[in-house]
């Protein structure tokens, strides 16, 4: 771990201590000679990873996003990179102890990379791994290795369709971005695949930004809401944006795709 993340976590460790210690908790962990140590529980990550396609050629310029699998936790902090020439991913981290981390690999540029290939959401699991190094709140330094395999994109939509991005970002009334806020919409635009476990079609960061995706065949109005994470407190107004999509200017086309589009929705949020 370098030395500017680790001065960072003992930072962390300093600040979570003494905040419990004003709410009247102890967080500590001793030794057999009684010596006790205040601070917060960390580890160093590692994934080494490589996107191939069902060939077992590599893919480049795949963006992998990785976060906490726990869709609860994994707003606070997501990391993004991108496949190399030879398809190959280096990620580390030194966090609080996780168990799973998601990866989200999307093809970016399309037909660029050798062709055209479907988003896919893997999982690496640290619950096993083997951690060394570690010491008192220190847990150790773990590497896993890991292989993608992308199936490339077949259209199969029998009528003519756009594909949009939705993205912004929600603040205060004082201009501070907003985490931990749910983005939903009416209709619903989950994802209706087999699999998706998802309940959520977005959260915001911890600079409030969020982004979401949508294919739609009949294009319509949709009306996008904001709502607090659970667990996070309610002490702010919420908002709706109704938006249009037949007004969104769209590019691209090809096939049955009419073509693509984004548009930005923002939210200034004010206390109750």
């Amino acid at each position: 771990m370098d030395k500017a993340k680790q001065l960072f976590l003992i930072s962390m460790n300093k600040l979570l201590a003494g905040l419990l210690t004003l709410l009247g908790f102890s967080l500590a962990a001793c030794d057999k000679g009684g010596t006790c140590e205040y601070g917060s529980p960390y580890a160093d990550y590692e994934i080494k990873g490589k996107v191939v396609d069902n060939q077992g050629y590599p893919i480049a310029n795949i963006q992998i996003e990785i976060s906490d699998s726990i869709p609860e936790n994994g707003w606070m902090q997501k990391d993004t990179l991108y496949t190399d020439s030879d398809g190959k991913f280096q990620w580390k981290r030194g966090d609080f102890p996780r168990n799973t981390f998601q990866l989200i690999s999307r093809d970016i540029d399309e037909e660029d990379n050798g062709g055209q290939f479907v988003t896919k959401t893997s999982f690496v699991s640290f619950r096993n791994a083997d951690f060394k190094g570690g010491g008192t709140w220190y847990e150790g330094a773990a590497s896993l290795e890991t292989e993608i395999t992308l199936d490339r994109y077949v259209d199969t939509h029998k009528a003519p369709h756009a594909f949009y991005t939705i993205h912004g970002q929600v603040t205060n009334d004082e201009g501070h971005p907003m985490g931990a806020i749910v983005i939903s919409t009416t209709p619903s635009l989950l994802p209706n695949v087999p699999g998706n476990a998802s309940k959520y079609l977005a959260i915001t960061n911890e600079y409030g930004m969020y982004s979401f995706t949508c294919d739609l065949e009949a294009i319509e109005e949709y009306t996008i809401e904001t709502s607090p994470l659970e667990g996070y407190g309610n002490s702010y107004e919420m908002k709706s944006e109704i938006i249009n999509f037949a007004e969104i200017e769209l590019s691209g086309g090809k096939g049955m795709l009419i073509g693509k589009g984004s548009k930005e929705v923002n939210f200034t949020l004010k206390k109750k």
